[in-house]
């Protein structure tokens, strides 16, 4: 059997070679006759599509791209139009708004190409005549696409598009914020913790300032609900809650925070050096911190402010001093920070002000459960645009090495500075 077998394989194997050899005849450099076949149907193939070609002398129509046989926009008419009409009417297209035009569908995206996309990205500018001035392609494109996107807003600083900026208790500061909003519009000294805060912005005090003019000038105003806010810190023997409100009181818009402390353990009394430790800061000039400044030609020598801690001190009983830091720890206080001082210890309840910033707290202890210390913080954006922006930079906080005199703002440099008295909604 297996004889066999080889001996038919073997005769199949030679006849084949055999055939192979009569099949394929020796000629003068000529293809076999196979190859010679399949050229010549190539060459028909070719001349056929040459001869389809040379029937449509009349207009090209757009052609279709197989990644977008399956898209429904190639039905409209913009893409049934002849090919040289459809380039005509893009030709008067400027760079960004060939590239919204690209953005539609992939149709009109393969026909039209990325050419406009790296002139919107070059330097390249064009004179606007909105806005009577130079500028680039890039610039006019992000409002294009603004457009089509209403839950985004346009960034004027950055030029980008970003998610609409939401309310002081849900802001969270990043640094894209940070690069978009400036150095001087964001308050982040108000406690922050991973679970919540409250970061102030400016465009929130422009966009409180809408809802002043229908309130009336001589009483006090319903409360701005973009400025509530309320939230907790919890830290080991304390609690601390602040409470945010805006409303207008007579013409001044008012902002109110409420710093409470709350002792946890209800068998021992809250400290107030444990409330002066965390620090606590209401303004930029007033804060229990007892940090020294950066060493550096600008801040050698400096101390902060003492009149919050004073303050504080002043409103607790003697027995939950312990601990307080020393006066000496503190610059030494001018006439006006004495004189408050002087007249705080004969009144029970002292209104305390700030005397670089339109700032007003006062500072209230009571010893039920473990201890609760309340300090009531209220600050003045002023009765116009104008004074809002000029106080929004004295309540702004800037402490940076490479900052000057003139451009600092902390507990550092608190200078006196002239701003209008204001009334508050002290209620109690």
């Amino acid at each position: 059997m297996v004889e066999t077998r080889r001996t038919t394989r073997g005769n199949v194997q030679g006849r084949s070679k055999n055939v192979r050899a009569v099949q394929a005849p020796k000629t003068n450099g000529t293809a076999p006759t196979n190859q010679t076949k399949r050229k010549a149907i190539q060459e028909a193939a070719e001349k056929g599509k040459g001869k389809k070609r040379a029937k449509n002398n009349y207009l090209s129509y757009l052609p279709r791209s197989h990644e977008v046989g399956s898209d429904p926009n190639h039905n409209i008419r913009l893409l049934n139009l002849p090919r040289d009409i459809f380039d005509e009417i893009t030709s008067w297209l400027e760079p960004d708004a060939l590239t919204c035009l690209s953005l539609t569908c992939k149709e009109i995206l393969s026909i039209v190409g990325r050419e406009s996309w790296t002139e919107c990205r070059s330097k390249r500018q064009y004179w606007n005549q909105t806005n009577g001035s130079w500028t680039h392609f890039r610039y006019s494109l992000i409002p294009l696409l603004g457009r089509d996107t209403p839950h985004l807003i346009v960034c004027g600083p950055c030029m980008t598009l970003h998610p609409p900026f939401k309310p002081p208790r849900e802001h969270r500061k990043t640094k894209l914020t940070k690069s978009c909003f400036g150095q001087w519009s964001t308050i982040d000294y108000l406690p922050n913790d991973e679970l919540g805060g409250y970061n102030l912005l400016w465009e929130h005090i422009v966009e409180a300032r809408k809802s002043l003019a229908l309130e009336s000038t001589d009483k006090i105003g319903s409360p701005i609900e973009l400025l509530d806010g309320n939230f907790t810190v919890r830290h080991k023997r304390l609690n601390y809650t602040l409470i945010s409100s805006g409303r207008q009181i007579r013409k001044n818009l008012v902002l109110k925070h409420e710093h409470i402390f709350h002792g946890v353990d209800t068998r021992s009394s809250l400290r107030l050096a444990d409330i002066t430790a965390l620090p606590v800061r209401l303004c930029p000039h007033q804060t229990t911190s007892t940090q020294k400044s950066e060493p550096n030609c600008f801040t050698k020598g400096r101390l902060p402010s003492g009149l919050l801690t004073h303050s504080i001190t002043t409103a607790a009983p003697p027995s939950l001093r312990i601990g307080m830091p020393a006066p000496n720890m503190f610059s030494s206080p001018v006439s006006s920070e004495k004189k408050q001082m002087d007249s705080a210890v004969s009144s029970g309840k002292a209104l305390w002000t700030c005397r670089a910033c339109p700032t007003k707290w006062h500072v209230q202890h009571s010893g039920e459960g473990g201890g609760e210390l309340k300090i009531t913080a209220w600050h003045s954006l002023g009765d116009t645009a104008y004074r809002a922006q000029e106080y929004w930079k004295m309540l702004v906080r800037r402490e940076m090495w490479n900052l000057g005199d003139g451009k600092r703002n902390s507990e550092f440099f608190a200078g006196t500075r002239q701003y209008l008295d204001f009334a508050i909604d002290d209620e109690e």
